[in-house]
């Protein structure tokens, strides 16, 4: 009991550091883009792709399935296997990372090539480093996770990120005073997140005393036939279970290796495509923190759908299910329609300028898209459905590079908005159509959905009433004003969802219960409307 109790523990601490990692990968970027400017929050963006793609494969994908085969053999007592699975993993993904640095390292510039723009070579040359990073963060991970220790590796995460976000800012800092180049930056920004990925290294190591390496770096009885399988076996798993955490990265790796020739064809320069993107990359933040926002309440039910589905208790499951489908609408589409309204506004207030708010109006509505998609994803993997999600991706990123190829040379920039936005919503049907062909979808009373598209319809309605009366007084459109505007328009919608969700029948009691971050805030409200 007390182990398990310990394990819930860490599972809680590791969603909390995962939680707050998010929450830093996005909020610094917006003084980075203030104080490198559009044309260097483009050179980082750019290069970005692929920090990310390590990053989620050596906190999500690789730990995970690792972690269980050593764990298997463990509870067999078969400890001398464990320890050579471990070894094995370790001296595998080196040679994996260093082969694929070379590749990345030599073909830079083929890379920069690919992507319209020469002088992203330094940068990209700079980020591959990072690829030697990976077998040390997954495999430390993973070896803690099978032992069922998860704090050393929610500690590591935290500080990984933390550095790495004020080595970022630091070193932008001191490059922009000394007046280099918008690429040299770029390429400051990424030693930053190397540097930081070698912090969480070595928190791991020395909370561990080092008994993760001790175990990784001796190898005994290698088989390359073995290996090779289990190599194959445990990299198709490892993309299956995070393919879905990795969506929004691969996407943002398409823009990177699409956006710029293809502006380029609509007519404009290569220094006004570079531009141009950089502005269209504002709004990576704005959807990771509006996601962030939205799966942090619904992904906390999924568990129980799992835990359901494996009881057999199929309608606590489907109630599980819709209720995260209900929240999701809500908190996400909250997000959303509120960013749409306030857009230049807020893009003044965080970028320093309203360039582009059209653009990232566009890009706000996949804050509730992108949320859907991830819920449904896990409800579905909690009915042991996980190679759904994994076809919905791949159909999603082929629709949006053939976007891309047959839109942006004619309608520009927009077009990429767009393209995300329709690649969403097929990833979305084609969930909702294979769910319902498997009988594993259920959304539940259509009221209740009324209910809740009624609270938006409130809260955008008071949103906007608020907001166009501000600007009626006739106030100057500074910075700082739009911030205020921004802002208090946040907290009036804000203010009208909690009063609409009190008011409304949306949840029961029952299901106020079953969610605990939201019943906590209730109770809070409720607290202080009583004195």
């Amino acid at each position: 009991m007390q182990e398990q109790q310990r394990i819930l523990k860490g599972v809680a601490l590791l969603s909390v550091a995962a939680l707050v990692a998010k929450m830093l990968s996005a909020a610094y970027r917006i003084p980075y883009q203030n104080l490198a400017g559009d044309l260097g929050f483009y050179v980082y963006q750019q290069v970005y792709p692929i920090y990310g793609i390590v990053m989620v494969l050596a906190m999500y994908g690789l730990p995970v399935v690792f972690s269980k085969q050593r764990a298997t053999l463990l509870s067999r007592g078969e400890e001398e296997e464990a320890k050579q699975l471990t070894s094995l993993f370790f001296y595998g993904y080196l040679v994996a990372a260093l082969v694929l640095w070379i590749i990345t390292y030599t073909q830079a510039s083929g890379l920069a090539m690919v992507m319209g723009d020469p002088q992203l070579v330094e940068p990209i040359k700079a980020i591959s480093f990072i690829l030697f990073l990976f077998p040390f963060l997954s495999v430390s991970r993973g070896y803690q996770q099978s032992k069922g220790e998860l704090y050393s590796t929610a500690m590591s995460h935290i500080a990984e990120q933390f550095i790495r976000v004020v080595l970022i800012i630091a070193i932008t800092i001191y490059f922009v005073s000394q007046g280099f180049s918008a690429y040299q930056i770029g390429a400051g920004a990424a030693y930053g997140s190397i540097f930081g990925a070698v912090a969480g290294v070595i928190v791991m190591t020395m909370m561990t005393k080092g008994t993760w390496l001790k175990e990784a770096v001796f190898l005994k009885g290698f088989s390359l036939k073995k290996a090779a399988g289990t190599y194959v076996n445990i990299s198709k798993q490892s993309l299956f279970i995070c393919l879905s955490s990795l969506l929004l990265i691969l996407f943002q790796m398409v823009d990177a290796l699409t956006i710029v020739r293809l502006l380029e064809g609509y007519g404009l320069s290569s220094a006004e495509a570079y531009v141009t993107k950089g502005i269209y990359d504002r709004g990576q933040p704005l959807l990771q923190l509006g996601t962030v926002l939205t799966t942090t309440f619904t992904l906390a039910l999924v568990p129980m759908v799992s835990k359901a589905v494996a009881l057999g208790k199929r309608d606590e499951a489907n109630q599980f299910q819709q209720l995260s489908y209900r929240l999701t609408l809500i908190v996400g589409g909250a997000a959303s329609l509120g960013l749409m309204i306030i857009i230049e506004e807020t893009n003044h207030m965080l970028f320093t300028n309203s360039i582009g708010a059209d653009v990232l109006q566009v890009m706000a509505f996949v804050i509730i898209l992108s949320s859907f998609f991830i819920t449904l994803s896990a409800v579905l993997q909690g009915y042991d459905q996980i190679h759904l999600p994994v076809i919905a991706v791949v159909t999603g990123l082929v629709s949006k590079v053939v976007g891309h190829l047959l839109f942006i040379p004619i309608y520009g920039i927009m077009a990429a908005a767009y393209s995300t936005v329709f690649a969403f919503i097929i990833m979305i049907s084609y969930l909702l159509f294979v769910a319902r062909k498997k009988r594993v979808l259920y959304i539940g009373e259509l009221n209740n959905f009324r209910a809740i598209l009624l609270l938006l319809g409130v809260m955008g309605v008071v949103s906007l009433l608020w907001k166009n009366g501000i600007l009626s007084l006739g106030i100057e459109q500074t910075r700082i004003n739009d911030a205020l505007v921004a802002l208090s328009t946040v907290a009036i919608g804000a203010f009208v969802v909690i009063g609409c969700l009190m008011l409304f029948s949306i949840f029961s009691e029952d299901e106020w219960n079953a969610i605990p971050k939201m019943n906590k805030v209730r109770s809070r409200i409720k607290g202080w409307c009583k004195r």
